[in-house]
Formats: C-alpha cells, structure tokens, sequence
C-alpha cells in the first residue's frame, strides 16, 4: 500500500522501488494506491499499479502497510496476513495521546511481522513490539545517478531546508553574520526531482546535514556518494554512517558547534586540505559497499520471501481491500481512526 501522495518523498520512492526488485525477482507485487490512475511524477517509474478497489486476494498473499496508515491495520483487510513496512519508528507514537493503562496498536492478530530499514529502528522497535518478528533492510544508493559533477566540485553549499527549518536559520544567519559564507553559493534543495537533487549533490563541496528523529535519513548518504563533505546531525538513524572517518557529525542541538564545524570544513576546501579530500573518499567508498543495490535487492528478497513462506497456506479471511477508509491526506487519516476507535468503543459498551 501506498499513500496518493505526489510530494518528493523517500519512503514513496522505497516502496516502490522494493516493488520492482521484488518483480525482477520473480515474485508478483504490485503498488496499492487508492486511486488506480495515481501515480508520483517527481521519478520515473514503470512500477505495476493497482487500484485499492481492484485488489483481490488470493490464498498466500501479504498486505504490506505502511506505518503511515498506523491504526487502521486491523481495518483494512481482516484476515489477511500483513506486514508492517515502518519506515519511520519515530512517527510510531507522535499523534498519539498517551493514556495510563492504555496501549495505542499498529498491528493486528493478522500481522505476521515488522520490516524496518535501519538498526536504529530495529532497536527502537524490537523494544516496542517484542511479540513480533522485526525485520531490517538496508537500502541502496544509486551510484550511476549519485556521482560527482563531470566538471567538478564548485564552492558551493547544499541543504534540505524541509528539515529542522529553526536550526537551519540559525545555523546559516551567524555564517552570515561572521563572514563565513563569503565567496560561496547556498543551494536549497527542495520541490525538485530525483534527477536535479543528483545534479545539485553534484557540483556541491559541501552538504549541510539536517537529519530528524527518523528511520534513515537517506540525504546525507546520497551527498557522500556524489563527493560532498557531509557536516552536520544525524538525527539517531544517520549514526550508523555518519562515522568521524568518513563525515563531520555534530551533537544533535548543537547550533554552534555545528557553525563552527562548517566553518573548519570551508577553510580545509579552500585550501585543498588533502586530510579532508581523503575523508570524501572514504566515504564514497563506503557508501557503494554498505548501502549498494546488491545488498538491498537481497535483503529485499529475503525478508519477503520467508514472509510469503510462512503464510503460503493461509487462505485469506476476506477477498478485497476496504478502500473506503483509505484516507488522502494525514487529516483525513485521524479523522477515520477516531471514527473507528469510538465506534469500537461503542461496540464494547452494548450489553
């Protein structure tokens, strides 16, 4: 399953791209959008499409869903088996009143696992949910479109500014204030395509980290695998590859450590710091190891391919797909598990 959401977004992408690895292996998937004549137009996709209502299940299939549905898991489809593709452990919680005694659920009695796609998720979540099978993935970096500009590196700065807005100005305005930025070209990267994220990584010397509390912050990998010098928060999952050997990471919160430590970065590349020069390449290196096609094409197979072992018996408890309480947007979503929940609740009071 898939949100109708047309927004430059790394989970979408994932998703779809776990899809087409899972096809080219031989295994039938297909994206599950609500409307069958969706589809993103921020990347280029041939990705096998099909609408929520034209679902029909079949003896041995999975619904994956998204941790973005949250607690309409056991709405959805009962009956059939369901994996938990949580690509955000962070978000798990966040909307959720907390109430002593009470425990909000994002699985179901059909859910037969849980795959998240990075080692601070897995803790995070094996802690969460003990009773079920938990699951990582590593993604990949596309090295053929995340490369090095051919004419080079420019004196030139990117960053994503939808993330951590309030350091980020912060950050940018005592640069200013300090003269640090002159000489050199801020570059935003926002509401722009795959391909131009890749081209403006490219020409970049060096790339600000903004990471969040999230299940990987996949930005900064990309900046390395194009040759940037990566400074700046890893945000919990981005402590994984943010390592002092291959990028500058800095104690999350730390505005001015972080100013300080880009300053240190634009000194060293103006003048050709061969210390700094050989920390990109390391980086580069580990990116095409750690985080390549390869290893996330056979993680991808593993993972979904036992799950559709263990459940290759079990007939479904119900042929279609409840499209109806698929919601288009995060507003619509709350408004239908409350609706939910208080006639759940409804239900429990009747004598």
């Amino acid at each position: 399953m898939c949100p109708d959401y047309d927004v430059a977004a790394g989970g979408i992408r994932v998703i779809y791209r776990f899809v087409d690895i899972l096809n080219s292996e031989g295994i039938e998937a297909a994206v599950v959008h609500r409307s069958e004549k969706f589809r993103p137009t921020w990347f280029e996709s041939q990705t096998a499409i099909i609408g929520a209502r034209d679902v029909r299940f079949q003896q041995g299939d999975i619904l994956i869903v998204p941790e973005w549905y949250r607690q309409l898991t056991p709405w959805l489809a009962p009956g059939v088996p369901n994996l938990i593709l949580n690509q955000n452990a962070y978000e798990t919680f966040t909307d959720v009143p907390f109430e002593r005694g009470k425990t909000a659920s994002f699985n179901s009695s059909d859910t037969i696992g849980i795959v998240v796609i990075s080692e601070d998720s897995l803790r995070y979540l094996g802690l969460c949910f003990p009773e079920e099978r938990v699951d990582a993935i590593r993604l990949s970096i596309d090295a053929e479109l995340f490369h090095v500009a051919p004419e080079g590196k420019t004196k030139t700065i990117a960053y994503m500014p939808r993330k951590r807005l309030k350091e980020l100005n912060q950050i940018l305005h005592l640069l200013e204030r300090r003269g640090s930025l002159d000489g050199w070209e801020l570059l935003p990267i926002i509401d722009v395509s795959e391909v131009e994220v890749a081209r403006r990584l490219g020409r970049a010397a060096v790339f600000l980290a903004l990471n969040e509390r999230e299940g990987i912050a996949l930005p900064p990998l990309e900046a390395m695998a194009s040759g940037c010098v990566v400074v700046g928060f890893h945000g919990g999952s981005g402590e994984e590859y943010m390592k002092p050997d291959v990028a500058v990471p800095i104690a999350d919160g730390e505005v001015a450590s972080f100013v300080v430590a880009v300053e240190s970065v634009l000194e060293r590349w103006v003048g050709g710091d061969t210390a700094q020069v050989e920390m990109t390449k390391r980086a580069l290196a580990m990116v095409k190891d750690r985080y390549s096609p390869e290893r996330e094409r056979a993680d991808v197979v593993k993972v979904f391919g036992e799950a559709l072992e263990r459940v290759s018996d079990v007939v479904p408890g119900t042929a279609f797909l409840d499209w109806k309480l698929l919601p288009s947007t995060s507003v619509e979503l709350k408004k239908t598990v409350t609706s939910l929940l208080e006639g759940k609740r409804t239900r429990r009071r009747r004598p």
